[in-house]
């Protein structure tokens, strides 16, 4: 670029200079410059390349008396440049306190303030200091460039010091006026949960989900958190209804979501609407914490038995302990005996642990049998503490609980028998 300016200026004076000896044409013309005694004659051609000759000796003097001044702020710049760089290299190396000096020195050159005091205030709040914090926030705010990321930061702090409240008032107005990051949205939407907000909190999910702000499986905790708790925040039927109808259908496939829709159902003596939920989610994925969600379920005269729908999934999942677990919830509900303990054995054998033990321990219980359920309640105690069960006879076969079960026979579709897992 500076060639090129350069070459510009050439083709100017070239064009100047024909322009004026077209002008002149032999004529040098006469200057007379006077004052007092002394007077001095020249023609227009020498006056002129006289004043061109002056001021081009004053530039050259200008530039020898700056030429000091230009290498001390050079000097200055590149030792800037070494501070911020230093300084950001030890923030990411978890050294707080080196990278706040370097970027605070860094940012005495004009050029890098703004960024340098960016990486100091993250800086303070990596060693958690507040005080520093509000001091650069305040210095941020002066800047129009920085003073919505400024507020942003702010509400952040007033957020995790536990004023949730104080943190919507410094970003609603950002969300209103369109100017609110990505970030900023994230926190607003942690603020309107805390504060029991979180239905206001979903318009603001999507914005954070094409940000890409945060890995795949931290997002999805993350929006399955403010799901579960705007379902859990509902009032009413009608506002569970409403936010129900308002999910998108992944959103409602997500276990914890159906999970949460579930117990706020239970809640509201909408049983029979929880169990469709659960069976609906579950045939587009399975997942054991829905099926243990399901058999918790407590019964409904109004709701057809839900043994039935539970035990079509065995074909598919038959050595899975939490539908087995299930299944025997199910059947102690019907009063099936037979069926509830043959279920919690199978359940007991993959690794149901205390919980199978318990449900037989009510099992026994329901039907009168003292000392069985008072050994199926030990046992379930033992386990929870990491003890071994005591061995039990069961009440209608005359196996041990504890017994191996006998392994049946796979085959694959071509009807071949496979090797045992």
């Amino acid at each position: 670029m500076t060639l090129y300016r350069l070459l510009l200026l050439l083709l100017v004076a070239a064009v100047l200079g024909a322009l004026a000896v077209h002008g002149l044409r032999g004529d040098t013309g006469y200057v007379l410059i006077q004052r007092g005694d002394l007077a001095i004659e020249t023609t227009l051609v020498n006056a002129i390349f006289l004043l061109l000759a002056a001021l081009a000796l004053l530039y050259v003097v200008l530039w020898l008396l700056r030429w000091p001044f230009r290498l001390w702020r050079s000097g200055a710049r590149r030792s800037a440049r070494r501070r911020f760089l230093d300084g950001m290299i030890a923030l990411v190396a978890g050294r707080p306190n080196r990278a706040g000096q370097q970027l605070l020195k860094a940012s005495k050159q004009s050029v890098l303030k703004l960024p340098a005091l960016i990486a100091a205030h993250a800086a303070a709040h990596a060693r958690g200091d507040r005080a520093e914090e509000t001091r650069l926030l305040d210095l941020l705010t002066e800047a129009a460039e920085t003073h919505d990321l400024a507020t942003e930061l702010r509400a952040r702090n007033e957020l995790l010091d536990g004023r949730a409240g104080a943190a919507i008032e410094m970003l609603v107005p950002l969300s209103q006026a369109s100017r609110l990051s990505p970030m900023g949205a994230r926190w607003l939407v942690e603020a309107l949960a805390a504060r029991k907000r979180a239905r206001e909190a979903l318009a603001h999910l999507p914005r954070i989900r094409q940000s890409q702000q945060l890995p795949p499986e931290e997002l999805a905790r993350f929006v399955s958190r403010v799901l579960v708790a705007a379902i859990e925040q509902t009032t009413d039927a009608i506002n569970l209804h409403a936010l129900w109808a308002d999910l998108n259908r992944d959103e409602k496939r997500i276990a914890e979501v159906a999970i949460a829709y579930a117990k706020r159902s239970v809640q509201l003596n909408l049983i029979g609407q929880a169990a469709q939920e659960i069976e609906a989610t579950l045939k587009h994925g399975w997942a054991p914490a829905l099926v243990l969600a399901y058999g918790a379920l407590p019964p409904d005269a109004k709701v057809a038995p839900r043994l039935k729908t539970a035990e079509g999934w065995l074909e598919a999942h038959a050595n899975d302990a939490a539908l087995l677990l299930t299944l025997g919830r199910l059947s102690r509900q019907e009063h099936a005996w037979i069926k509830t303990e043959d279920y919690l054995r199978r359940a007991i054998a993959l690794g149901a642990g205390s919980d199978a033990w318990e449900e037989l321990g009510r099992c026994y219980a329901e039907q009168g049998d003292a000392e069985r359920a008072a050994k199926a309640l030990a046992n379930a105690l033992a386990v929870q503490h990491g003890e071994a069960p005591a061995s039990m006879i069961a009440k209608h076969s005359v196996d041990d609980l504890l017994a191996p079960l006998p392994v049946a026979e796979e085959r694959d579709d071509m009807g071949i028998p496979r090797l045992p897992r």
